[in-house]
């Protein structure tokens, strides 16, 4: 298993139970996100000693503006947008940096999802931003850990999103699904095809 990933495994089993509370209610579904988040970034840095930050990359934002250059990205950035409805439901990207040495420096691009229903146009830009993270970080690992959700339903997702010819990272490779169904649930860790890597663990 990539020692990145193995690490944040960790840092997500170390979170207590409580923090997991009302997973799947809708109505303290942005509660549980920010608890979710900041216990996962604590945690994560105290294994690493990684410094954090974050950044919310909306169709808007200049960094995607540069990336829509050509008549093409420009058509696929607004079908991402059309899915999106509005910006509301869109989650930051924790960017947690690691230090190598003096000259270079590793990123794990982390964005995480609590959502019970999750939509497939925020699935799709949430997907994009990790591909689009990846290619501007050829070094670093891209994670997408979802919460609250059955691992088919994520494998369907990210088949339709390939099918729909959406952005595919040359540095795919660095990408990953961390999925948790609940607090009890192990975690199954997907690559960027949605093929499973690591089946129920804890």
């Amino acid at each position: 298993m990539n020692k990145t990933i193995q690490m944040l495994v960790e840092a997500i089993n170390m979170i207590p139970r409580q923090f997991y509370t009302s997973v799947g209610d809708e109505n303290s579904s942005g509660l549980i996100y920010d608890r979710l988040v900041s216990q996962l970034t604590v945690r994560y840095r105290k294994i690493t000693g990684s410094y954090c930050k974050t950044e919310v990359y909306l169709p808007s934002s200049e960094i995607i503006q540069k990336f829509a250059s050509t008549p093409e990205k420009k058509i696929l950035v607004r079908k991402l947008n059309a899915g999106i409805s509005s910006n509301t439901g869109l989650k930051p990207t924790l960017l947690m940096e690691q230090n190598i040495n003096l000259s270079s420096s590793q990123k794990t691009m982390i964005i995480l999802n609590t959502d019970c229903k999750l939509r497939r146009g925020i699935f799709y830009w949430e997907f994009f931003i990790l591909h689009f993270l990846a290619e501007q970080n050829r070094n670093s690992i891209g994670a997408y850990i979802i919460i609250n959700q059955e691992i088919t339903s994520i494998k369907k997702k990210i088949d339709a999103y390939y099918k729909l010819g959406l952005y595919n990272s040359l540095s795919a490779d660095n990408i990953f699904f961390l999925i948790k169904k609940n607090y009890a649930s192990d975690i199954t860790i997907l690559n960027y095809k949605g093929e499973i890597i690591v089946s129920s663990i804890k």
